[in-house]
């Protein structure tokens, strides 16, 4: 098996400027030419007149039967030894997408050498060359141009070197090269090398002496480049990255990148930290006939804050055993508690408390579902005591299977699980746990209505300890009937040009009540309240509680559909549950009295370029809201972007811990070339910024920066800190950034944000 070339834009080698230079040389050899065109130059930030002044004309691509003829053009023709014939004044020399063009050239017939000088021009398929003299033999495919200007069109390149030398159909130098993606007489950046070998037929560049330069400052040099010519990966190293932030200091980056095979790599990139010391990140990734998977390590030896060795790994594994059997591992472990904080660097990451490893070996044959899981987790939060925290499953063994009865369209399901639960404080029970629920459904359809009554019966058995005791319960055995049934209305306006539909539902629930206070409480816990709980069996996450059920959900849904192609334009649901009886099974031994569920609403809508989202849980019993949010995004033709955001959630056990905040992100275009980039995510309950980002972009035709200021507050910092960062990032179009991570921080703060360079 082998890589794609650049499956995820992370491992991306200057290899894209050398392929062009590839092509251009072996032009020179009448080869045909196929070089991507995948890239475009924006002619907006780079107009066409100072791309192409060379005056590019793609040459003409001859009949299979006429592919070795020679055309031959000219003002003036003179033969004047018998051997050799000049041509003067618009000379010109087609060949197959091969054209040749001099004020004067000289062509020796039996040797088929060409002597060209003054305004020396040669147009390959998508590649031009101007010099000042010249020769090329046409019979070995070997040539030397001098003072040469050279252009790839698409995507755009070009560069010059004083002597570009075509040794051979497969090999060509070019001394003192340089190239670079900007425009004639702008040349922001340009990669510089002492000499440039191309080898067509390993598809290997080396380079001796490669120097970047950025507005005149030298950015990276090596003595030694290898590169890859066509799709393959070569080993080397990447654009160093530099950023700054309050926990860590001044961070410098080096990545190199291994090819270590066709199916393998691995990015390897040191850093470091003024406040912390050298750190180590490798990203292995492996690909075979039927696995895959990735391994990353970030090590640091000794932390200069803490004097102690910190590690974070993170590893996923899948693969095909058989024809009907899958493994997946994912597993990460971290030195110590606090390393996401130091390190993490995002909101998503310093909020963890867990960290799962968990594999999984699956079989799936028909309607049958064979699933054997073992899952541990490491707690983060300091907070979390050890009798809180989550057991491990060792192991889990479950099988699904669902179908239709042949005869009719009565349908059957079973769902079962045997499992293992372990923990290590002996103040909680464990042990194993048996759970069987099949279940009977009949649904029946209609163009304008549905009715799908179901019956299940559950046995769920337990051999457990409290400690050293081992204890005595009874087996739990529970039916769950279930009635669920709705229309359909629809209806066209706007002269057809929209369809709304109006959708109500019921779903009818019983399950009788049992006892369940005695069970151990494994993996359970309460749902949050959704539109979807409203047509859930048990409203508890899990199965050591089943909830006892005597009621009646009533909801209504309506859509607005674009008629032309289905779309849908806005979507409005609201629903509540009825209750006919008390529920008095619960996780903390207390009788929920009340006779209606909270109401909830939800709402969506998109025009254009805008689109909203929106949630409400009403409670009527205290006529107040538990639950509220709403989104509106907004998405430009130029890359404007608008995103405010509003939550709120009552904390039912402690009032002043009710979590409310905003968030606001934008990006404005300030004219073609600057874009200004802000995220505020703000707490109103506590009176206090949550994450921050401020930034700026420039894009030109060849080069683009970014500056990023961000804080992030810590909030499990017992002094609850902001960890503020800098980081700049410089991408040469066509060559690669300095630090990707920017780019993707920026992506998760701001709702579709996605650079086009």
């Amino acid at each position: 098996m082998m890589f794609p070339a650049d499956p995820e834009n992370y491992f991306h080698l200057m290899r894209c400027n050398y392929k062009y230079l590839f092509l251009l040389a072996i032009s020179f050899a009448s080869i045909i030419v196929n070089a991507e065109t995948t890239g475009q130059v924006n002619n907006f930030l780079c107009p066409q007149t100072q791309v192409s002044p060379n005056n590019y004309s793609p040459p003409e691509s001859f009949p299979i039967d006429k592919q070795q003829e020679t055309r031959i053009s000219a003002q003036q023709v003179e033969n004047m030894t018998g051997d050799t014939t000049h041509f003067k004044g618009d000379a010109q020399i087609d060949r197959h997408q091969l054209r040749l063009k001099a004020d004067y050239i000289s062509y020796q017939r039996k040797t088929e050498m060409l002597s060209l000088s003054n305004n020396v021009h040669i147009d390959a398929n998508n590649a031009s060359i101007d010099a000042d003299n010249g020769w090329f033999d046409m019979a070995n495919n070997k040539g030397e141009f001098n003072n040469t200007h050279y252009q790839i069109i698409k995507p755009y390149f070009q560069g010059k070197s004083p002597t570009l030398v075509v040794e051979s159909r497969q090999l060509t130098r070019l001394e003192s090269s340089s190239f670079s993606s900007c425009p004639i007489g702008n040349r922001d950046w340009e990669l510089n090398t002492r000499s440039l070998v191309l080898d067509n037929k390993s598809q290997v560049g080396t380079a001796t002496n490669a120097s970047i330069w950025f507005k005149g400052v030298p950015l990276f040099y090596t003595p030694y480049l290898s590169f890859p010519l066509g799709d393959q990966r070569r080993s080397g190293f990447l654009m160093p990255s530099i950023s700054n932030s309050t926990r860590n200091g001044t961070e410098i980056s080096v990545p190199w990148y291994w090819n270590i095979a066709p199916n393998q790599d691995m990015l390897l990139t040191p850093t470091n930290m003024v406040k912390r010391g050298l750190m180590l990140d490798s990203k292995y990734r492996y690909l075979g006939q039927n696995s895959n998977g990735n391994i990353d390590v970030q090590y640091l030896n000794k932390d200069q804050q803490t004097d102690t060795q910190r590690h974070f790994i993170n590893i996923k594994h899948h693969t095909d055993i058989g024809k009907h059997v899958d493994f997946d591992l994912n597993a990460k472990d971290s030195s110590d508690t606090d390393y996401l904080y130091d390190f993490g660097g995002s909101q998503e990451s310093t909020s963890l408390s867990y960290l799962e490893r968990k594999a999984n070996l699956a079989y799936n044959q028909g309607p049958w579902k064979l699933n054997l899981m073992a899952q541990t987790f490491e707690t983060l939060d300091d907070d979390i005591t050890l009798e809180n925290q989550p057991y491990r499953q060792l192991p889990q063994l479950t099988l699904k299977g669902s179908d239709e009865f042949s005869t009719s369209n009565l349908g059957w399901s079973l769902d079962s699980e045997w499992v293992d639960f372990e923990h290590d404080s002996d103040l909680q029970t464990t042990g194993q746990r048996m759970d069987i629920y099949p279940k009977l459904s009949w649904p029946l359809l209609g163009n304008a209505w549905f009715f799908t009554p179901s019956f299940g019966y559950r046995y769920t058995s337990y051999d457990v300890m409290d400690g050293s005791t081992p204890l005595d319960l009874d087996d739990r055995t529970l039916s769950t009937s279930s009635l669920d049934t709705g229309l359909f209305f629809e209806q066209y306006f706007s002269k057809g040009r929209y369809l709304q539909t109006l959708e109500p539902r019921l779903f009818y629930l019983k399950t009788p009540y049992q006892n369940q206070d005695d069970l151990p409480v494994f993996d359970t816990g309460n749902f949050d309240f959704t539109f979807a709980q409203l047509f859930r069996e048990n409203r508890f996450n899990g199965i050591d509680r089943i909830g006892d059920a005597d009621q009646l959900t009533l909801a209504l849904t309506s859509r607005v559909l674009d008629a032309n192609n289905g779309n849908e334009l806005m979507s409005l649901s609201l629903g509540q549950i009825h209750y006919f009886k008390d529920r008095r099974v619960s996780l903390d031994n207390t009788i929920e009295e009340t006779q209606k569920s909270d109401f909830i609403t939800e709402i969506s809508g998109r025009l254009d370029n805008w689109s909203a989202r929106g949630t409400v849980q009403y409670n009527p019993e205290q006529n107040r809201t538990d639950k509220r949010s709403v989104q509106l995004h907004y998405q430009g033709d130029k890359h404007q972007i608008f995103n405010i955001g509003y939550r709120f959630r009552r904390d039912l056990d402690v009032p002043t811990q009710n979590l409310e905040q905003t968030d606001i992100s934008l990006v404005i275009p300030v004219d073609n070339r600057y874009r200004l980039l802000a995220r505020r995510n703000y707490s109103l309950t506590e009176s206090r910024e949550i994450e921050s980002i401020y930034g700026i972009e420039y894009e030109s035709c060849c080069w683009a920066i970014r500056l990023i200021s961000q804080s992030l507050l810590l909030q499990d910092d017992p002094d609850n800190t902001y960890n503020r960062s800098i980081k700049l990032q410089l991408v040469l179009k066509g060559l690669g950034s300095t630090d990707k991570s920017a780019t993707n921080n920026l992506k998760h703060a701001i709702l579709g944000y996605q650079p086009d360079y």
